[in-house]
């Protein structure tokens, strides 16, 4: 991938994460607060009705934290790409690994939430895609 792809990529993935967020995630969560505070519940409000939520559980619930996770690691390559490979693998690891112990706290009660290994495939995967694109291609 060229590098002045990965940056465009990266944002078009955040977007697409947060907008399943607020199109398709219930209301009650953290973020519609926001939303609210900064008066946007209208607006977000507006293109719920007209959405169908007829997506699989895995769309709505877990891949945004996939698209999010992938986001991350190409904007950290993109800002990163002139330093070390082992610091670029280290600061891209960062979202990725905190997501993934999240799932696992999750999954020990001592976070609340609801533990789903599909939540953690989601974090770990693209990093691991990551992992083996960039040694493969660095042979470090």
């Amino acid at each position: 991938m060229t590098q002045r792809l990965k940056l465009p990529l990266g944002m078009m993935m955040l977007l697409i994460g947060g907008m399943t967020y607020l199109l398709f995630r219930p209301q009650t969560l953290l973020m519609f607060h926001v939303t609210d505070a900064i008066g946007l519940s209208a607006a977000i409000n507006s293109m719920r009705e007209g959405i169908s939520s007829q997506l699989p559980e895995f769309i709505i619930y877990s891949l945004p934290g996939a698209l999010w996770a992938a986001a991350y690691i190409l904007t950290t390559e993109y800002f990163l790409y002139r330093q070390s490979v082992k610091t670029r693998i280290l600061v891209a690891g960062i979202i990725p690994v905190i997501g993934a112990v999240s799932e696992l706290l999750q999954f020990t009660g001592l976070l609340p939430g609801t533990f789903d290994v599909a939540d953690l495939l989601c974090y770990l995967v693209p990093y691991l895609l990551y992992l083996s694109i960039i040694l493969k291609i660095k042979r470090i």
